[in-house]
């Protein structure tokens, strides 16, 4: 067989067995993800029927870490970035730094050497990018405040494992030379990184404009893949990660115009890529280990999650995140991912991880990656319970910092969120001469709210302190302009029992939310493409100077026969038809 008829062969089966796996695991009501590694595993040497080729798919797979990171650095702004830079940056450093003494503390307690013991906690302290960043867009939470919290601390994880790699063996073999390498490295990255944000602030913009005006959709793509796989390749070249290559590339372009269209061109090839990714680690995986092993890798993976939970716990809580961000990002990152294989392959090359041990920690990451999806599930109710400790409450609670007059808090209309949609939303009612009160969490938009005059409450509005802070009992009108689907869930909930009666406006982030939204409370729920259709619909009208019946705003799917009705309908009200105006 020829090498492009095997490479076809490989990439074909693993699409389609992934395929199968997804489907099962989305009946199961499981993460995908958790089909795609046992689609690998059915592919695996270590079962019978067909055997993929790794290598193959492994390669590929590459691609797919390169096309999601490019992806998250488009979407990832520096703004953003900048908000949660204290727990990202201080935050990640104590958590990767306790978890790696608790790794030690078990190596030692089990009798291992030391240098297996700092491999260890070095390869458990690192958490997967793939697996949070596929859970936060499966629900709608990448913008959410515990989204940007797990995203930048996963970004300096990226930062941290290629020192680890560096560091780790020279440490263990006591080599002079570690200090100079670990400078030489850390220069090497602050280099690449102010020189993609020189190019990302100074000539992408220009080069993309140019490409654009082309008007060639093939160019365009090509550009923005190129500026993807070189960043990575340029990255890998310096020594470190091509995730961090190809997140600085991401972020060249977030400045540009075309961010939004550059990410839809992606997101296919983006998902496909990821899923051979998924495919190509539980390849790996022999069930047959697990089974022999089965009290080893439960109890290695137990131990992963309480002790990843409890010490990001520790890490992140004197930054005051609220309970719903802490709680989500402690249990965000109980998983160990892509990254940590790297570094345990490192182990294994230099002696510090038996191949033993190598297999414990791959079979017990498959049992943490499946619990990741059912920790974000757990939260909300964890959340919940921890606000309504006494003495956890008061650790927990996210303290409001209430810019409003009391006399502003009473008939008047809450907006919770002044992000691009929330501004219009805050504009339009401030028109109608309502009092209008904001909830926003960014201090730089809260500043321009208070520069405007407009009463500001600072804090995240799915927390029920925060939102409490705005009275909604006393208020006329509620609005929930979030980007996030579970915060807009959680205030229209809480606002709902605050006030039974207030009329509740939510923005659906996902369809799929619209009948849960309902549920909790939600009076209207209007989504961007519902928006965006009636405002064509609208202008349609006016253009054609025909009038909306109510049946026209239902915006339900027409039939030929639909159509051939209500165009009769029009007609029969008088109103010229399309054909005739």
């Amino acid at each position: 067989m020829s090498a492009e008829l095997h490479l076809v062969q490989n990439v074909a089966i693993a699409v389609a067995v992934a395929l199968i796996g997804g489907l099962l695991a989305h009946r199961l009501r499981q993460s995908v993800i958790v089909g795609y590694l046992l689609a690998g595993m059915a592919i695996g040497p270590f079962t019978p029927g067909f055997i993929g080729d790794r290598e193959d798919i492994a390669a590929l797979a590459e691609v797919g870490v390169i096309f999601l990171m490019f992806a998250l650095g488009i979407e990832f702004s520096l703004k953003e970035l900048a908000r949660v830079r204290n727990v990202a940056l201080i935050g990640t450093l104590v958590q990767v730094g306790l978890t790696i003494a608790a790794g030690g503390a078990l190596g030692l307690a089990l009798g291992w050497p030391a240098a297996q013991g700092l491999f260890f906690g070095g390869v458990i302290a690192i958490s997967s990018t793939m697996v949070i960043l596929k859970t936060l867009l499966d629900r709608g939470e990448v913008a959410s405040s515990h989204g940007r919290v797990l995203l930048g601390m996963l970004i300096v994880q990226d930062l941290v494992v290629v020192v680890l790699i560096v560091l780790l063996p020279l440490l263990l073999g006591g080599g002079d030379v570690a200090l100079t390498q670990m400078a030489a490295l850390l220069l090497k990255a602050v280099a690449f990184i102010g020189a993609t944000l020189f190019l990302g602030a100074r000539v992408v913009p220009a080069l993309m404009a140019r490409v654009e005006r082309l008007g060639s959709p093939e160019l365009f793509l090509l550009t923005a893949v190129g500026l993807a796989l070189g960043a990575a390749t340029v990255s890998a070249v310096l020594g470190l990660s091509v995730a961090l290559g190809a997140f600085m590339g991401g972020l060249m372009i977030t400045e540009t115009e075309f961010d939004h269209r550059i990410v839809a061109e992606v997101v296919p090839m983006r998902n496909l890529f990821a899923t051979l990714f998924f495919v190509s680690v539980g390849m790996l995986i022999d069930p047959g280990f697990i089974w022999r092993n089965l009290p080893a890798v439960v109890g290695l993976a137990l131990f992963i999650v309480v002790v990843k939970a409890l010490i990001t716990l520790v890490a992140i809580l004197p930054f005051r995140l609220g309970s719903k961000t802490t709680v989500f990002t402690s249990l965000g990152l109980i998983q160990i991912g892509e990254f940590s294989y790297v570094l345990s392959r490192t182990g294994r090359e230099v002696g510090a991880i038996s191949d033993g041990l190598n297999s414990l920690i791959l079979t017990s990451s498959l049992v943490t990656i499946v619990l990741t999806p059912a920790a974000f599930m757990v939260a909300p109710r964890l959340t919940r319970r921890l606000a309504g400790v006494p003495v956890a409450g008061r650790l927990f609670a996210a303290r409001p910092t209430v810019l409003a007059a009391e006399e502003a808090l009473a008939a008047h209309a809450v907006v919770a969120g002044y992000g691009r949609v929330g501004r219009h939303v805050v504009a339009g009612l401030r028109e109608t001469g309502l009092p209008v009160v904001v909830i926003e969490e960014d201090l730089h938009l809260v500043q321009e709210l208070g520069r405007a005059g407009v009463p500001t409450i600072l804090g995240d509005a799915s927390h029920r302190s925060i939102l409490a802070a705005a009275h909604p009992e006393r208020a006329r009108l509620i609005v929930v302009a979030l980007p996030d689907s579970g915060a807009t869930r959680a205030v229209v909930r809480d606002a709902r029992r605050a006030n039974p009666d207030v009329p509740i406006l939510a923005r659906l982030v996902r369809e799929e939310d619209e009948g849960m939204l309902r549920a909790v409370g939600a009076t209207t729920v209007i989504g961007p493409e519902r928006a965006g259709a009636l405002l064509l619909l609208a202008e349609s009208a006016r253009v054609l100077n025909v009038p909306l019946t109510p049946q026209a705003l239902d915006l339900n799917p027409v039939t030929a026969d639909g159509a051939g009705a209500r165009r009769e309908e029009l007609d029969g009200a008088g109103a010229p038809s399309p054909a005739r105006a």
